[in-house]
């Protein structure tokens, strides 16, 4: 314990002299031939730094995930400083509208816990069309809440996907997108047996989402069909048998602007087998989990997720943010108990921009996460964050 505060000290320092976070885009050079558009070729991110501190082991250490509490219950100081939330990005885009543009970006959220760079965004656009790496169709920017967590409120539903997406205007206020997202999307358990049941990546997600309102309030409706496919046999001298389960999930999210300085958020979700588009238990394996009482075959587990969000401007320079979100995973008697069974995430913060382009505040986080053993543990965090965008 000792030791924990005597390194609170000086990286409390270290952050606070250097904690914030925005958006923004410099053009590097425009480009123009004879009679042709011009381009331009930008560049955008942010450089962030975080210093947390935990008073409960968390197997993720760089954002706030309810899902890695660890169980039993075991108190403990925890401290870590982070830069892996800066971003920085390139593009090229016509200045015309529904021009050509591309664009790519990372963070450095690497693999095992180092600061390696990591693709974010690698997507080309134009028109009505968008395809590559980028946001799922099956999700809502807008609302996602000006926190400086790296992750969101955690029943969020909020991922990243290689897709093909087209998307069009209805009407003033009504916009209407439609996606092939990855095949390999679903992020299945397999049975631990020798028979070596085999995922498969046969039929890509399709979701779609619906959009109704002004550029400040709204509301949107979405829906998820994710084919689950896998490989399966009987004993060792058996071939493989494919067999194909569906996923699908529907998604209600809206804001509403009070007034300039008071806005309220809520998103709901519901279904079977999308459990891997939450943003708290992406590739965690949820989506479907095998069902010994009938030959071990997968069987899709049921989630519902609800979030709120309510922002408040004290002044043009100081605000604050505060949120609650639940998810829970179905009750079937044949999931492993060590399986989560329902998560919550509670938080708030206060922020200060002294100039545009900066942020700086402190955040408090609050998770529970219970499992299908009906052991449960929780965890507290104070975050103390700086960014700089350009």
């Amino acid at each position: 314990m000792k030791n924990a505060y005597a390194r609170f000290v000086p990286l409390l320092f270290s952050a606070l002299i250097s904690c914030t976070k925005v958006s923004a885009q410099v053009t590097l050079i425009t480009l123009k031939r004879e009679n042709q558009r011009e381009w331009d070729l930008y560049t955008k991110g942010l450089i962030q730094t975080d210093f947390m501190l935990d008073f409960q082991n968390m197997k993720v250490k760089d954002g706030f995930i309810a899902h890695s509490i660890e169980i039993p219950q075991h108190n403990s100081v925890n401290t870590n400083f982070s830069i892996k939330q800066s971003q920085i990005g390139l593009g090229i885009k016509q200045k015309t509208e529904n021009g050509l543009s591309v664009y790519a970006e990372i963070d450095f959220y690497g693999p095992k816990g180092t600061t390696a760079p990591r693709l974010r965004h690698a997507y080309l656009q134009w028109n009505k069309w968008l395809i590559g790496q980028t946001w799922s169709n099956f999700s809502d920017l807008e609302i996602v809440p000006g926190i400086f967590d790296f992750v969101p409120p955690n029943g969020m539903i909020f991922t990243r996907r290689i897709q093909l997406r087209y998307t069009t205007p209805l009407s003033a206020k009504e916009i209407l997108s439609i996606s092939m997202e990855d095949l390999n999307i679903p992020s299945i358990t397999l049975p631990a047996d020798s028979l070596g049941w085999k995922k498969r990546a046969i039929i890509p997600t399709i979701t779609t989402l619906y959009r109704y309102g002004s550029e400040k309030s709204y509301i949107k409706i979405g829906g998820i069909l994710t084919p689950i496919s896998y490989d399966t046999r009987s004993t060792l001298q058996d071939s493989y048998k494919t067999r194909t389960i569906m996923g699908w999930g529907a998604l209600v999210s809206g804001k509403l602007y009070l007034n300039n300085n008071n806005i309220v958020s809520v998103q709901s979700s519901f279904g079977k087998g999308f459990e891997t588009n939450n943003s708290n238990l992406n590739e965690e394996k949820y989506d479907a989990v095998p069902d010994p009482n009938n030959g071990n075959r997968l069987k899709t587990l049921p989630m519902f997720n609800l979030t709120g969000v309510y922002e408040h401007w004290w002044s043009p320079k100081w605000y604050s943010t505060a949120f609650i979100s639940y998810s829970s995973l179905g009750n079937e008697d044949f999931i492993s108990k060590d399986m989560t069974k329902n998560f919550q995430h509670i938080g708030m913060n206060i922020a200060f921009h002294p100039y545009k382009k900066m942020r700086i505040g402190i955040e408090g986080s609050y998770g529970r996460r219970h499992n299908f053993a009906n052991l449960e543990a929780q965890a507290w965090r104070i975050q103390w964050s700086t960014s700089v965008s350009f």
